[in-house]
């Protein structure tokens, strides 16, 4: 009989991984009411007004791009985003408040209305901020959508605002809700000759105040 326990020890252990692989193998279940869903899901999102994300980021313009990491702390009537290169390298730090936008890089401290406008003009890096700071919580922005679909769960999966394309590849759970683990944003080049820009974003940790 003593002879018997570890075989039913690994028996014990094989059933269990088994069930873990199957578990993690089973794809996200279908919603009965996928709209339902959405709109409390929206009103979750809308609620919170402090969030700090950290993520791995990559921009392409055509034949040019690059990676960094991305660190954003967002607020109520503010955010700071910041971005760094390799070995730790500060790309741009940017704080965006009600006075307007201030930039600091390499080549020095600026200042401007428009987030988006500076941090392009200054670093290339062609981010939709304003637009972003909704979109990373898997909601639209304020202001008219162009089109949008969800997933089997409820979730946005497809969202066009802005000129931009975004895409939801992944959700990770939270105590206030699914949030995007991965989404990809693009932006059609209109003028001739003028490259799609697409961004990647991986977001690797999640704080909520």
């Amino acid at each position: 009989m003593m002879r018997a326990l570890p075989a039913l020890r690994l028996f014990a252990v094989v059933l269990f991984t088994a069930l873990l692989s199957a578990c993690a193998g089973i794809p996200p279940q279908p919603v009965s009411h996928p709209q339902q869903v959405w709109r409390a899901h929206v009103v979750r999102m809308q609620a919170i007004t402090r969030f700090m994300v950290s993520a791995e980021g990559g921009v392409r313009a055509g034949t040019h791009g690059g990676t960094l990491l991305l660190h954003w702390r967002v607020h109520p009537h503010a955010y700071q985003m910041t971005g760094y290169g390799p070995f730790g390298r500060l790309i741009f730090r940017l704080r965006v408040n009600a006075t307007g936008a201030r930039l600091r890089t390499a080549r020095g401290r600026f200042r401007g209305r428009d987030a988006a406008v500076l941090l392009r003009r200054l670093t290339g890096w062609h981010l939709p901020v304003a637009g972003l700071r909704y979109w990373i919580l898997g909601i639209p922005a304020p202001g008219p959508v162009t089109a949008q679909g969800l997933d089997r769960r409820g979730l946005l999966a497809r969202l066009r605002q802005e000129g931009w394309v975004v895409r939801y590849r992944r959700y990770r759970a939270t105590h206030l809700g699914r949030v995007p683990r991965l989404l990809t944003l693009t932006y059609p080049g209109h003028a001739p000759g003028a490259p799609s820009v697409i961004v990647t974003i991986r977001i690797d940790r999640w704080g909520f105040a």
